[in-house]
């Protein structure tokens, strides 16, 4: 399997190097463009003029052949071009004093262009020559008539030897450049495929059972690798508290089952063989029966939560006042109310009518009422409250206990999670807020805490008015 370092040390190089090939491509084409453009330039200006002075001065008689030829061969090193005069037979008149053999089939065509007021500018290869020369034809006029020709000829080999070196220079920049890529992609992957190889290597224990892993890589960086790196630590953490939670569980819920039930079987083993008498049997089968009830709510309270997570439960949507309910369960607390002396503070409107499934909204409440009770303090508070907004009932309900300390308040809806670990069966398990979540959550509301340790905890969840 090949590593992201290899693929994308591989597409980078593939990519450079194209563009690199690319570029000096097209680079060498407006070069030599370039260069050639410039000679063509140079071999025109230095005709025109030669045409409108010597070679006209020469044809006229102004200046003789010597002194012609003599600035022939001068022009002809300052140009590095060849200077040869035709007439309209195609002939050689006069030229400097480097030979160039042109193809007399070519100078034919040239002599024609020229004769016809034309310019010339062509490649050719002269007889004996292997070199590419650059030809620019130029008539001499006289009483705006063609009467000669000037041809000026240079090698281009100049200009590929120029080339040769340009090209060669573009080719170590292209090297030094993929070398430089590879370094840069290198550190580069090594950033993005270190987190990803730790993530790896921990997913697999993780994957085991390990759920003390993080990765320890430091994120320098928020782009998708360090988000995903956050991600996964938040997982984790995650998965660490569920399994502790769970483990918790599983032992207290061990304990509180083993309980009752060794006493179940201690009485009824005592009933059947007659250890305890049979004026005490209806008390003992009393104890029985409030026992299965305690592992009868135990149990049933596993179920809803299972029901809730698998979305098994179909919403029956109503429309219901609101003061009735939480009147409704307020009345079933009345005996445990009176128990702790509280005082219930109840400001919900009795016209209030709020959209959601009644039965399930009232285990809600019902829920939280019983939170409220226990962790309240005796002569303490209970206060009901309501507010609409836009069409949105935030409905509150308020306890003046101990409270939730602030770094657990975000584990309170997690599954089998009890803020006081010491608390047995009869209070519960840790699964009352979790189906408060649940339920709420099927309704596509929100529900959150407020709380201050002494001071008190504040439910808040929300319903649809219409």
């Amino acid at each position: 399997m090949k590593s992201i370092y290899v693929k994308m040390v591989s597409i980078y190089t593939i990519l450079v190097t194209i563009g690199f090939l690319l570029f000096g491509f097209i680079l060498n084409n407006l070069v030599e463009y370039y260069f050639i453009q410039q000679k063509q330039n140079q071999l025109l200006n230095e005709a025109e003029k030669i045409s409108s002075s010597f070679a006209l001065w020469y044809v006229t008689g102004i200046v003789d052949r010597d002194r012609f030829r003599f600035e022939m061969n001068f022009l002809e090193d300052y140009l590095n071009a060849s200077i040869i005069m035709i007439n309209k037979n195609a002939n050689i008149v006069l030229q400097s004093d480097r030979l160039i053999n042109l193809k007399p089939e070519f100078i034919k065509k040239t002599r024609d262009i020229i004769f016809s007021s034309n310019i010339v500018s062509k490649r050719t290869t002269p007889i004996g020559s292997s070199e590419e020369h650059y030809v620019v034809g130029y008539p001499v006029i006289v009483n705006n008539q063609v009467i000669a020709g000037l041809l000026l000829t240079t090698s281009i080999n100049q200009i590929s030897k120029t080339l040769d070196i340009f090209n060669r220079i573009v080719w170590v920049i292209t090297l030094f450049e993929i070398v430089l890529v590879l370094i840069i992609t290198y550190i580069l992957t090594q950033k993005i495929t270190l987190p990803i190889k730790k993530l790896a290597l921990v997913s697999r224990k993780v994957a085991e059972g390990d759920f003390n892993q993080i990765i320890d890589v430091k994120i320098t960086s928020e782009d998708e690798i360090g988000e995903l790196i956050k991600s996964f630590n938040y997982m984790t953490e995650k998965l660490k508290n569920l399994e502790y939670m769970r483990r918790s569980f599983i032992a207290n819920v061990s304990h509180e089952l083993r309980s009752p039930l060794t006493s179940i079987r201690g009485f009824l083993e005592g009933i059947l063989d007659g250890t305890i008498p049979e004026a005490k049997h209806e008390y003992y089968l009393s104890i029985i029966k409030e026992e299965t009830i305690k592992l009868n709510n135990l149990i049933n309270q596993l179920l809803e939560l299972s029901r809730l997570e698998w979305g098994k439960i179909n919403l029956n949507i109503s429309q219901f006042k609101l003061h009735s309910l939480v009147a409704e369960e307020l009345i079933s607390f009345e005996k445990r109310i009176e128990e702790k002396n509280l005082y219930i503070d109840f400001n919900i409107d009795e016209k209030l009518v709020v959209l959601g499934d009644r039965e399930l909204i009232g285990r809600v409440i019902h829920n939280l009422i019983d939170n409220a009770i226990k962790y309240n303090k005796k002569d303490g508070s209970i206060i009901f409250s309501c507010e609409v907004i836009d069409k949105q009932a935030f409905i509150s309900i308020e306890d003046t206990g101990v409270g939730i300390p602030d770094e657990m308040q975000k584990f309170i809806w997690e599954r089998f999670y009890k803020v006081d670990e010491s608390r047995s069966l009869e209070n519960g398990v840790g699964l009352g807020l979790s189906i408060v979540k649940e339920i709420i959550k099927l309704h596509n509301q929100n529900i959150w805490v407020e709380s201050k340790v002494g001071y008190g905890t504040k439910f808040t969840f929300t319903l649809n008015t219409q």
